[in-house]
C-alpha cells in the first residue's frame, strides 16, 4: 500500500513540476483539432502548422491558448541547507617566532660519488 501512495504521489509531483502535465491536455488537442477538421476540413500536419508554427490569431484565440505545449509555465522548486559557522571560541596559535631547521639534505653522501669521476685526460 505504502509503495502505490509513493508511486501515485511521484507521478503527481512529476506532473505537476515538469511539463509532462501538459500532456493531460491532450483531450483539448484532439477535441479542437475535431472542430477545425468538421468546420474547415484542415489536416493534422496543416492544424498542427498553423497553431504551433505561427502566430495563430483567429476567433477561438482564447481556446487556441488551452492547447497543451502552447504555454508553458515551467515552476521549479529549489531547496538549500544553510549552515551556519561555528566558532569553537579558541584562539588559533601559529607558532611565530620558532625556528623550524630542516636537515641539509643537498649533501652528497661518499660512498654514492664515489663511481662518478669526471673525465681523466
Amino acid at each position: 500500500m505504502k509503495s502505490a501512495a509513493t508511486i501515485f504521489l511521484l507521478v503527481l509531483l512529476a506532473s505537476i513540476q515538469t511539463p509532462i502535465g501538459q500532456l493531460f491536455k491532450l483531450p483539448l488537442l484532439i477535441e479542437h483539432f475535431i472542430q477545425h477538421r468538421n468546420q474547415d476540413g484542415v489536416s493534422l500536419f496543416g492544424f498542427l502548422e498553423d497553431h504551433y508554427a505561427t502566430n495563430h490569431n483567429d476567433a477561438d484565440s482564447r481556446e487556441d491558448e488551452e492547447l497543451p505545449f502552447k504555454n508553458v509555465k515551467f515552476h521549479s522548486i529549489g531547496y538549500a541547507i544553510l549552515t551556519l559557522p561555528v566558532h569553537a571560541g579558541v584562539p588559533a596559535s601559529f607558532p611565530g617566532d620558532k625556528k623550524i631547521v630542516f636537515p641539509n639534505t643537498n649533501m652528497p653522501h661518499q660512498h654514492l660519488a664515489s663511481i662518478f669521476h669526471p673525465p681523466r685526460v
